[in-house]
């Protein structure tokens, strides 16, 4: 049995309840266990002694004699990089939920740190895993001249859902972007060079998850491959199955370049859309 501490802002939130809920039920014979975990804001009732988890008086605690490290914080993105330096020098698998850092120097930071620990590090949204986008994989093939992705809430917290859905399906190296979009309805378009580009457009509105959902589409020779998500409790166990496998091999899915050009994208579609839509470099 793997046994993996978690670093929280307040555990008191979907995602641990949800990977927490995977883990024991579904996907139990993965062989992870949390068994330890630690708050730095609790909030609400104890989630803890509701869930059956040992809590953790320290980061300490949550770390010493785990076999891996958990960092959720899903809404609480700026305390990643204060967490990873608590996790980090460990040396242990530790996954990041979401994206890596708010900002790109952060996540730097962050990477650097992994390197010179030596700890194995992985983050993703669990969108990159749609069950829809992994069944589209096949039919669109190896390159994927242009694609588009379509998402709900707000950039800073939720545009790494529709944005990873885009980068799964043409790759991780755009070359710049520009964000045509408003405030509420973001229209980022990434640029791969060669005639092949990335259309992510996320919109967010207080009714956002009662007439917005998640999308895709790539093209195909002459034809598209699109899906819209459905299987959102899919998405999440097919994140979770790749995290157990990190926790036991220390191999991650996605390799930190990846993960710093998700955080690049995210802050650089904010200069462009601040600057009246202009292009930016990407670099991460």
């Amino acid at each position: 049995m793997i046994r993996v501490g978690v670093l929280d802002h307040h555990l008191n939130n979907y995602h641990a309840d949800k990977f927490l809920s995977l883990l024991r039920g579904p996907l139990a014979s993965e062989g992870v266990e949390i068994a330890a975990a630690w708050e730095s804001h609790p909030t609400g009732d104890d989630w803890c002694a509701r869930q059956g988890v040992p809590r953790a008086g320290s980061p300490d605690e949550a770390i010493r004699g785990m076999d891996a490290i958990l960092i959720l914080a899903p809404d609480n993105v700026e305390a990643h990089l204060e967490m990873a330096r608590m996790a980090l020098p460990a040396g242990k698998p530790t996954f990041i939920d979401k994206f890596l850092a708010s900002t790109g120097e952060e996540a730097r930071r962050i990477v650097d740190l992994a390197e010179k620990s030596g700890a194995p590090l992985f983050s993703a949204s669990s969108l990159r895993y749609a069950v829809e986008l992994e069944d589209a994989l096949p039919a669109l093939g190896a390159s994927v001249p242009e694609c588009h992705a379509r998402g709900l809430g707000s950039w800073a917290g939720y545009g790494v859902h529709t944005l990873s859905m885009a980068l799964r399906l043409m790759g991780s190296t755009p070359r710049r972007l520009i964000d045509t979009g408003t405030p509420s309805g973001r229209v980022v378009t990434l640029d791969y060079g060669g005639g092949r580009r990335a259309v992510a457009e996320v919109r967010t509105a207080s009714n956002e998850w009662d007439v917005l959902g998640w999308a895709f589409g790539g093209r195909a020779g002459d034809a598209w491959v699109a899906a819209t998500v459905r299987d959102y409790d899919g998405f999440y166990a097919n994140l979770m199955r790749r995290v157990a496998a990190f926790f036991r091999t220390g191999v991650s899915d996605m390799a930190p370049r990846e993960a710093l050009m998700v955080v690049d994208v995210l802050e650089s579609a904010d200069r462009s859309l601040s600057a009246g839509g202009e292009w930016v470099p990407l670099s991460a």
